[in-house]
């Protein structure tokens, strides 16, 4: 079994947390963490899979459709735009965890982006091959597989993908500002050559760790078009440069006050889709909507005395924030809703059940799409430029609808 120890420094909103570097703004530097826990999830497996486009069961492609069979199309005059739930995950380096989304994927008509640690393409017998900016190589902040967890994480990916997901990148050891240098030091000279050795990783895993030809990795790098930076870290002027260099067109680390449509950045073009700053369901209590950042309000990032009722309280919580923010921008702009995750247990499982929960409940709800990075960046890019500009001067939505 493979297990991402991904983190992420929460920010809440207000006063400094730790690790932050802008609390609560709408800046590149907004941090938050993340590391999952080790718990085996249950699920239930269905026999129709639905598709992304329609809720029924999958079929052949339509022209001009997405590889998850949604199909962008471009606003009517007077029509509103489609609410989006785009959910990603962090590391995605544990198998129970796949099972766990494969499954709910058989539920709903849902897909995601799952951002790849390009550390889980070695282990700890060949993790020599990879040296992080301003450190030893073979060094990660993030454990390493064992030998037998690599063939096991790349037939997860290769379904991941035969099954219309999206794979991004999360760069890879995971260097913040626990164990620097980190994102936030980095200039894009740095970034260049962590993302040199991603898509190297990527490329030569077969050959980096000896595997069998009979075990192939099935992700083109050419797909990989966005990333999120570990703990959020990291300054846009250092890292959009890098980005555009290896042909990623979006990046999703950066978080904003409230619920707003996507913009570009102005130099190089890149998508800046960061989650959200939002209220805590019940609360006014402003926290970017990623799974630890709840864990650390609600545990301070500790699971030790919980009992599963309160568990289930925590989570509950975070479902009901989540609808709320659905509820809001549904009724209001239609920015798309951006969950960031990671597959963890934290907190007996509270917040895997809670963004769980909350796509069985709403995908496939008329005009709403679960989809990911891509889907939503083909269909804003197929909107004429006044009406994605009319979509992206709304307010942000900030508070519950």
């Amino acid at each position: 079994m493979t297990v991402t120890n991904d983190v992420t420094v929460p920010v809440t909103g207000g006063a400094s947390s730790p690790g932050s570097s802008k609390p609560g703004g709408t800046t590149p530097g907004s941090a938050s963490t993340t590391r999952p826990g080790s718990t085996k999830p249950t699920a239930k497996s269905s026999t129709t899979k639905p598709s992304a486009s329609t809720g029924g069961t999958t079929a052949t492609q339509p022209s001009g459709a997405e590889p998850d069979g949604f199909v962008p199309k471009k606003l009517k005059a007077g029509e509103k735009a489609p609410q989006f739930i785009v959910v990603s995950f962090d590391g995605v380096g544990w198998h129970e965890k796949w099972q766990y989304w494969f499954d709910i994927m058989q539920k709903v008509p849902f897909h995601f982006t799952g951002f790849l640690s390009g550390t889980y393409m070695l282990s700890s017998e060949t993790k020599t091959k990879y040296q992080g900016p301003g450190h030893g190589a073979g060094k990660s902040s993030i454990s390493w597989n064992a030998p037998s967890d690599l063939p096991i994480e790349i037939a997860d990916l290769n379904k991941s993908l035969a099954d219309g997901n999206e794979i991004g990148t999360h760069y890879n050891g995971h260097f913040c500002s626990d164990n620097v240098p980190g994102g936030n030091d980095w200039n894009t000279d740095d970034w260049n050559n962590e993302l040199d050795q991603f898509f190297g990783l990527i490329k030569n895993v077969n050959a980096n760790n000896n595997l069998p030809s009979s075990v192939k990795l099935n992700l083109d790098p050419k797909e990989i078009k966005g990333g999120r930076t570990p703990c959020l870290e990291g300054h846009a002027e250092d890292l959009y440069p890098a980005m555009k260099a290896h042909g990623l067109t979006y990046d999703t680390s950066f978080t904003r006050r409230g619920i707003s449509w996507p913009t570009q950045s102005k130099d190089n073009k890149i998508w800046q889709i960061g989650m959200a700053e939002f209220p805590i369901h019940g609360t006014n209590h402003y926290q970017i909507t990623m799974d630890y950042n709840f864990y650390y309000t609600q545990r301070q990032a500790s699971s030790q005395g919980v009992t599963p009722d309160q568990s289930a309280a925590d989570s509950a919580v975070v479902q009901a924030t989540y609808q709320d923010m659905y509820n809001a921008t549904f009724k209001g702009n239609r920015a798309p809703l951006i969950l960031g995750n990671h597959f963890n247990a934290w907190n007996n499982n509270a917040y895997s059940d809670a963004i769980g929960n909350f796509v069985t409940a709403n995908c496939g709800k008329p005009n709403t799409y679960c989809v990911p990075f891509r889907d939503l960046i083909a269909w804003m890019e197929m909107q004429d430029p006044a009406v994605l500009a009319k979509l992206q001067a709304q307010d942000p939505e900030l508070q519950a609808g």
